[in-house]
């Protein structure tokens, strides 16, 4: 029984020795993910209804009811926003967008800073049973470059548009 036991005990670690290189099969680089996700990003983005920030301020001056659903972070939105905008972090959007927008016809704009988070909110939102919903493609940084005023709890005001020119490694173009 002794002699089985340790005969059975080798064969296991043998076996466990070499298959593990055999099994072992390595991931994608982060390189690779990053690309993933870029493409993924302009995949969504591609195949969905958006306006520039031009075409929104034209929408917004007719009057025609909508939402305006800023998806950036808490600071960000405290920083300066859009006139009107609801804030929802992108990260909440699932859990709190029923509960603050109960009419799923509603027509939604949803902004972020460059247009790639509001991209993946347009998505969820439409997965979500949203049915017009529309991502303002350049974003608040289109929006400031545009010369446009931006609010915060002070009032109204004008950014620099310098202050976007910079190449930041969040901004993904």
């Amino acid at each position: 029984m002794k002699r089985r036991l340790s005969l059975l005990i080798i064969v296991v670690f043998v076996s466990m020795f070499f298959a593990a290189p055999f099994g072992a099969i390595a991931g994608p680089s982060i390189e690779q993910v990053e690309k993933n996700v870029e493409n993924l990003w302009k995949k969504i983005r591609e195949s969905q209804p958006h306006v520039t920030v031009v075409e929104f301020k034209k929408i917004m001056e007719s009057g025609k009811k909508l939402v305006l659903v800023d998806v950036r972070t808490d600071d960000e939105y405290a920083a300066g926003h859009l006139p009107g905008a609801i804030h929802i972090n992108r990260g909440l959007i699932e859990w709190v967008m029923p509960k603050t927008v109960e009419d799923t016809d509603a027509k939604i704009y949803v902004y972020c800073r460059t247009g790639a988070r509001s991209a993946f909110a347009v998505q969820r939102l439409q997965e979500m049973g949203y049915t017009s919903v529309t991502n303002i493609y350049d974003g608040f940084r289109g929006w400031v470059v545009a010369g446009y005023p931006v609010y915060n709890r002070h009032g109204e005001f004008t950014l620099k548009p310098q202050a976007f020119e910079k190449k930041d490694p969040y901004i993904v173009d």
